[in-house]
């Protein structure tokens, strides 16, 4: 009698057994008996989490490599034009070129880094008071130099008010110099970025405006996806600093907007963090 009740369960222990990383199908759930029914339904929503999660992998490395491949290719043929060229002053921009190449090439792979690190199944972070106007003040210290060559009006807006949040003050401080390094990109010379952190209706808001040429509003969406650009930009880019600012929005239950900036030019970028946060 005892056997043949523990029938079923051995049978979907069975079943699991067998399975691998690849055959991650639900278990079949016909036919259990009511004491194990709610087990294997548990089962089956955690399969079908891991199957989302694998699948999330595998296109973000297929992505990846497919990114990579163009400036590993490009540094590949800059270094042979560099090793062939005897004339010093060519030697010289082949070098320049080559460097700013692999500038490009870095920034690419600490994009990646960074995305992998802020996945919703990446290892647990740690959240911490995390002072949002002393990261507004050091993302515009980072890119003053920046900002200068470019004549660029880049500052911080001081309300002399602390604004606290509980966070990861690693991935806070990566969401503010993407924002950052996007408003100083993509803003022309003799133009303005503000930095900026404060308080509206109880909730803390991080916001970077700039007197750049904007996102058309059907586009303001798609910029978020992975490797996205905006269609005609001059600017290099990898797509995917937005990209990283969403997933560290969600992953500290912000929500990001995307809106003109004053007088309909320019952008705004606000993040507004959950009223629990602060």
């Amino acid at each position: 009698t005892v056997a043949r009740a523990m029938r079923p369960l051995h049978a979907v222990a069975g079943v699991v057994e067998r399975k691998g990383a690849s055959a991650l199908e639900p278990v079949d759930e016909s036919g259990l008996p009511v004491e194990i029914a709610p087990l294997v339904a548990a089962l089956n929503r955690l399969l079908r989490r891991l199957e989302a999660s694998i699948s999330a992998q595998r296109a973000f490395i297929g992505d990846a490599a497919h990114e990579l491949r163009t400036p590993l290719a490009a540094l590949r043929l800059e270094a042979q034009v560099l090793v062939r060229t005897s004339e010093e002053s060519e030697r010289r921009a082949a070098g320049e070129e080559f460097v700013a190449s692999l500038d490009r090439a870095t920034h690419l792979v600490e994009q990646l880094l960074a995305l992998a690190r802020n996945e919703p199944d990446a290892a647990a972070h740690t959240f911490v008071p995390v002072r949002l106007d002393e990261l507004a003040r050091e993302a515009v210290a980072d890119f003053a130099a920046v900002a200068v060559a470019k004549g660029i009006d880049l500052g911080a807006s001081d309300t002399g008010a602390e604004v606290t949040v509980r966070g990861d003050p690693q991935a806070l401080r990566i969401l503010l110099r993407n924002l950052v390094d996007n408003a100083v990109r993509y803003t022309p010379p003799g133009g303005r970025v503000d930095v900026a952190a404060g308080r509206t209706e109880g909730r803390a808001l991080l916001s970077v405006l700039d007197t750049g040429p904007g996102i058309p509003a059907d586009e303001r969406e798609r910029v978020f996806d992975r490797f996205y650009r905006v269609a005609g930009s001059a600017e290099t880019g990898s797509g995917l600093g937005l990209a990283i600012v969403r997933r560290i929005a969600e992953l500290h239950g912000a929500q990001v907007t995307l809106e003109p900036g004053d007088g309909g030019a320019g952008l705004k970028v606000s993040v507004l963090f959950p009223a629990q946060s602060a």
